[in-house]
């Protein structure tokens, strides 16, 4: 094992359900990270691996699935329950919504880890970095918490799992100067892996794309498709090159199958996307991560 090994986790919504099945499982395989690279949701998977406690995202997603994926609840159904039962209507304001998902459920699931995140970096000696993009200035980038204050760095993990058509932006975080901040995969910057170590790229998409037979026009679904594509073109890049050595665990035909146990099942048609919120999945996914990584830890990097 390399002692310089870094860890890239690029996930969005149920699908860091993956993500973390196969990095808990590259874990168990005694892989150690000194450095972690997050976007989307993946971020939080990223930073409970290189404090060496992989096994916990697993875990914390195996009980989603359990509680049928409440951190995915709509912005919309949170709002109908805090009325009770009200005979007030609720309707969106399309100008207005800033996301199809309600913002305290996922500062809820981030909160373990976020406040004392900077400090439990400095401790191990890991660093961590995650993809922001920043609508104010017009630019994405990868930021370090391991030296933010507390609230900076809770900030912006939270900005970080936005992604578009989930939960809307954050307004503001310690630190930043941007009035908006976004992520999710689609605010991976385009450069490529540093050179000093060896990287594990872990993606809650498949890498190369499907193709998506059945795929709506709704605005939700289209924005994160896209997204999807342009993470994964970046991936593709990333992986075809020598330098430096890159594995790879994405989603598969073949480990959708084994995970369902259903010899049919198709990758394009079954396959998430982000927002979709279905608790059965979530144990699915989680196992499909675990047998994807258990894979490409016997057939080497790519």
């Amino acid at each position: 094992m390399s002692e310089r090994r870094g860890l890239v986790v690029l996930a969005d919504g149920i699908q860091t359900a993956f993500a973390a099945g196969a990095v808990a499982t590259l874990a168990r395989e005694g892989l150690r990270w000194s450095m972690g690279r997050g976007a989307g949701l993946g971020a939080q998977v990223a930073a409970l691996a290189v404090l060496g406690e992989a096994e916990e995202g697993a875990r914390r997603w195996r009980r989603q699935g359990e509680l049928g994926c409440p951190l995915l609840t709509p912005l919309l159904e949170g709002a109908r329950h805090r009325l009770g039962g009200s005979p007030v209507t609720i309707v969106p304001d399309a100008w207005r919504i800033p996301g199809w998902l309600d913002d305290a459920l996922l500062r809820e699931h981030l909160a373990p880890e976020a406040a004392a995140l900077p400090a439990r970096l400095r401790r191990v000696g890991a660093r961590l970095e995650v993809a922001i993009c920043d609508l104010a200035e017009g630019a994405s980038h990868w930021v370090g918490l391991e030296t933010r204050e507390p609230s900076g760095a809770a900030a912006l993990i939270e900005a970080a799992a936005r992604f578009p058509g989930g939960w809307g932006p954050a307004a503001g975080a310690a630190g930043m100067p941007a009035e908006l901040l976004w992520g999710g995969t689609g605010a991976t910057p385009a450069d490529d892996l540093p050179t000093a170590a060896a990287w594990d790229v872990v993606c809650g998409f498949p890498v190369p794309a499907v193709p998506r037979a059945g795929g709506s026009q709704a605005i939700w679904e289209t924005l994160q498709r896209r997204d999807e594509l342009q993470a994964g073109r970046l991936v593709s890049g990333w992986v075809s090159r020598d330098v430096p050595l890159v594995r790879l665990v994405a989603p598969s035909e073949g480990t959708l199958r084994l995970a369902s146990r259903r010899p049919d099942a198709e990758l394009g048609v079954e396959y998430p996307l982000p927002w979709e919120r279905n608790g059965e999945l979530c144990g699915v996914l989680v196992r499909m991560g675990e047998a994807a990584a258990a894979r490409a830890m016997v057939s080497g990097p790519d």
